[in-house]
């Protein structure tokens, strides 16, 4: 009798064991994203990020097929998975990313914002061999044209990463990421150019030569400086010596200046308009067209009883976002 219960409980023992059904999860446990820092230039930077996680079965197996997705809205967390959509909102990824890739110890993918990276229906997904925690690598590549509009400052660029267990009791989850933009403060002048000037062409009371320039700045708004290297720190003088020693081989000039939107402003020597601002482009091209006109000016009166020959000066020019 006492033989005949001990094998019953053992037989129930066993029945409950092998009657015990597998689950798998995946779970998101954290990240790793440094500081993304903004540089001048049109080179597309790359940025590094890694995100830990769990694609598990709890019982009678190792490691998981699991399937990711970016989303700028949140996808939330279901277990088991139901209803979930093909894709996601993703117009903020998009406009900033010009492509994502991901690796995990041998996965490796493409990631399209919005976008499973595999189908539901897919032949393989990625897999996991461990149900402890595991690290995926994520590549950004992002827009520098688009980085370049943003003002000086630091900015949150948050999403979603979506992860779902491809097994027959599916689970989601997701988990926000914060990537910190640093954009310092940038400033930038193109279309500059050598002019000439002929006494002969005088007709009136000055002797003016224009040129357009591109001035661009994040800040919105530039400070503009000038300086001679006749004269430098002075008045801005021609030279037919190289250096205005002897006034009689100098001639004085002016610079002006004016936007679309802002009128003439006269610069005679270095300094002198420290903290006058300009408007500039928020575009490092200026969309293909100036956005600054410099003038230099003689005035014919300067032009009066000097000898004959030529006379030069290289020009500094110094722009400063504001």
């Amino acid at each position: 009798m006492l033989t005949l219960k001990y094998f019953i409980k053992v037989f129930f023992s066993a029945l409950i064991l092998f009657s015990t059904e597998a689950w798998a999860f995946f779970e998101f446990s954290g990240y790793v994203a440094d500081p993304l820092n903004v540089t001048s230039g049109n080179a597309n930077p790359t940025y590094n990020f890694t995100v830990s996680f769990r694609a598990y079965c709890d019982s009678g197996c190792e490691g998981q097929d699991y399937r990711l997705a970016l989303s700028d809205s949140d996808p939330g967390s279901q277990s088991p998975s139901s209803n979930v959509p093909d894709s996601y909102q993703a117009d903020e990824l998009s406009e900033f990313l010009i492509s994502a890739q991901y690796s995990q110890n041998g996965n490796q993918g493409s990631l399209v914002p919005g976008e499973w990276t595999h189908s539901d229906s897919s032949s393989s997904f990625y897999q996991t061999t461990t149900n402890g925690t595991v690290t995926g690598s994520f590549t950004f590549t992002f827009n520098q044209n688009r980085l370049l509009q943003l003002e000086a400052g630091t900015y949150d660029f948050s999403f979603y990463i979506a992860g779902e267990d491809m097994y027959n009791t599916r689970h989601l989850d997701s988990i926000l990421v914060t990537i910190p933009i640093v954009v310092p403060e940038f400033v930038q002048i193109s279309g500059l150019e050598d002019v000439a000037l002929d006494a002969n062409d005088l007709s009136g009371n000055n002797l003016d030569a224009d040129f357009g320039v591109c001035v661009f700045s994040n800040t919105g708004e530039v400070s503009i400086d000038f300086d001679s290297s006749s004269n430098p720190g002075d008045d801005f003088m021609l030279s037919k010596q190289g250096q205005c020693v002897n006034a009689s081989d100098c001639v004085n000039y002016r610079m002006r200046v004016r936007t679309p939107s802002e009128s003439w402003a006269t610069y005679r020597r270095q300094g002198q308009r420290p903290n006058r601002g300009w408007t500039a482009s928020a575009q490092q091209d200026c969309g293909g067209q100036d956005n600054m006109t410099l003038r230099v000016r003689i005035k014919g009166n300067d032009l009066d009883n000097i000898d004959s020959g030529v006379y030069s000066d290289t020009m500094t020019v110094t722009i400063r976002a504001q």
